[in-house]
């Protein structure tokens, strides 16, 4: 559960949620999101209170500030964690309004609330930048809010005088809006830039939009959003100068669009959740979603196996994957037809592991997965995931790629399978299918550091092709093609000494995840740069050879003033040093 709650006597307790203000701002690849939730404290004595509120995993916090009813504001810093702790415990000792802020897993933070007064409301700001995920048209992008962010838990207040709930969303396009529209709630929409902004009437005003929601009760499902626009799956390339440090923040993004053809002699396995939460729509989506790979499998020298777990794991065919043919299809169908979710607990690592084990070691292997993610063991599945793609042979590679079903999907379980095991989000047959692209590099406008920040060996055998005269290449967006405490028991840790950061710190530092029709995102901080670079260019290799050059020009980012892109792209990079 998510909001303000305390314990008292043995029992936890929330304090009523009295009105929720989401404010966003889309804007090229990203958005900036300030929430405000306004809680009362109803009881006759002051309460030390703690808060939970649910982030995407792609998200990354700008700013947190908590406001009393007097007006006084407190703002929170960032602080290394013996020390935020420290602080916050010296503040409510002396009777002080205090906080601290936790992450507990990638998509949940943890506040420490202390002296909430009785009779008193606190008011609590959060500002949060996150990516966009590409929809399932071309030229898209989707936009969500967690319906947790408004879910009221005890009694509910009195009806209120205001909306509970208000949403306003205001989208600025590269080109005329085509297309926007809310898949999950009832919505008023305005064409056109906001008349508050500056020189708005000289604004393209089929760029811009506004999207509002009011009502007067707490989501019951994410706010879910669609762009449609042209251009928004072009290469585009965003910068953002820091107001104070000498850095510069880079945001690549495409959607590529070429065509391979398909891996020969590859295995699949699907492993499908048939947890207890999984019951109901759930399952019956999975069903659907399986019965749709199933048919979409390539037929030529495939193996595939089906793999159902909860508590436990149970395979198809307890001998090992099938050749992919009419009789193997028609038995998988039907066993599919029979699944419910009736396997207990989510006990995803284990089932994972299994799989690894049983993969064949002769080809390329791709597993696909089919889950909720509600599991709360992230850190160890991601590592048992990383470990086995990093030992897998290069003339066997394996690659896990996930759909997430469910309106709460864990984010950070999903999304974190398919990055380390280098596979993609929903459009898990399509990455599946397609050979690894190679050696895929980011020239960020510094030349002098390019040996420096070479992310593979070139090999004598690319080396070799490139004293070719005539050498094969790749368009990789050709527009024919349509494709988320302490241990108080000992001492202290030592305080880590760490080396000064690099002059270019990119993430993801090794990029393998260049897919058809799946979105890629790549971030860069150049330190001692007071000027932004024209144009960034992306380098690769296909497997027979072919090379990859993609100039990309540079735009200056137009989000709000918070430096939200230098927020993006830190977390992506601490993203990085968590997954190993």
């Amino acid at each position: 559960m998510y909001g303000l709650y305390y314990t008292h006597r043995n029992q936890v307790l929330y304090l009523p949620l009295l009105g929720v203000r989401a404010e966003a701002s889309i804007k090229e690849l990203a958005a900036q999101v300030k929430l405000t939730q306004v809680y009362g404290n109803d009881r006759l004595f002051p309460i030390d209170a703690s808060y939970s509120f649910p982030i995407p995993a792609r998200a990354s916090v700008c700013g947190f500030v908590m406001i009393k009813q007097d007006g006084t504001r407190v703002v929170g810093s960032v602080l290394e964690k013996q020390e935020a702790r420290k602080t916050y415990n010296t503040a409510v000792a002396k009777g002080q309004l205090a906080s601290l802020m936790e992450q507990q897993t990638p998509d949940i933070f943890q506040v420490s609330v202390g002296n909430i007064p009785p009779d008193e409301q606190v008011q609590i700001e959060l500002v949060y930048a996150t990516e966009l995920a590409e929809d399932e048209e071309n030229d898209s992008i989707r936009f969500h809010l967690p319906f947790h962010i408004g879910a009221r838990y005890g009694s509910a207040p009195a009806p209120p005088s205001t909306p509970f709930l208000i949403i306003n969303t205001s989208v600025e396009a590269v080109a005329r809006i085509a297309k926007i529209s809310s898949p999950s709630h009832t919505t008023t929409t305005k064409l056109g830039p906001d008349p508050a902004l500056p020189n708005f009437k000289e604004l393209p005003f089929s760029h811009y939009a506004r999207v509002s929601l009011s009502s007067n009760f707490p989501l019951t499902k994410d706010f879910v959003l669609t762009v449609k626009s042209a251009g928004l799956d072009a290469p585009r390339c965003v910068a953002e100068l820091h107001p104070t440090h000498n850095t510069a923040a880079l945001a690549l993004t495409l959607v590529p669009r070429f065509t391979l053809p398909d891996l020969a002699r590859q295995e699949f396995i699907l492993l499908v959740d048939r947890s207890g939460s999984m019951t109901n729509k759930r399952i019956s989506a999975a069903h659907k979603a399986l019965v749709v790979l199933l048919r979409a499998l390539p037929h030529q020298d495939s193996l595939f196996q089906v793999v159902s777990f909860g508590s436990t794991v149970s395979e198809l065919w307890p001998a090992g994957s099938r050749a992919y043919n009419q009789a193997t299809l028609e038995e998988a169908t039907r066993h599919v037809d029979g699944m419910d979710a009736n396997y207990g607990g989510t006990e995803i690592r284990q089932a994972l592991a299994r799989c690894f084990r049983i993969r064949a070691r002769d080809r390329p292997t791709s597993v696909l997965v089919l889950t909720d993610g509600e599991a709360y063991d992230v850190d160890g599945v991601l590592a048992e995931v990383s470990g086995a793609v990093k030992a897998a042979q290069e003339r066997a590679p394996l690659r896990v790629s996930v759909l997430g079903i469910g309106n709460s999907v864990s984010t950070a379980m999903c999304e974190g399978i398919a990055r380390v095991g280098h596979g993609a989000l929903a459009r898990l047959l399509q990455a599946a299918r397609t050979p690894l692209i190679s050696r895929i590099t980011v020239d960020w406008g510094r030349p002098e550091l390019e040996d420096e920040f070479e992310l593979v060996g070139k090999s004598e055998k690319v080396v070799e092709q490139k004293s070719k005269e005539k050498q094969k290449s790749l368009n990789i967006f050709d527009e024919a093609v349509d494709p988320t405490h302490l241990d108080k028991t000992g001492p202290p840790p030592p305080h880590a000494v760490l080396p000064p950061p690099s002059d270019v710190q990119q993430s993801p530092l090794k990029i393998r995840n260049l897919f058809p029709g799946t979105r890629v995102n790549v971030y860069a901080i150049l330190r001692g740069r007071a000027t932004i670079p024209q144009t960034v260019t992306l380098h690769g290799s296909t497997p027979d050879g072919a090379s990859i050059s993609l100039p990309i020009p540079v735009t200056v980012s137009r989000l709000p003033s918070t430096p939200a892109l230098h927020a993006l792209a830190a977390r992506k990079i601490i993203q990085d040093l968590e997954d190993g």
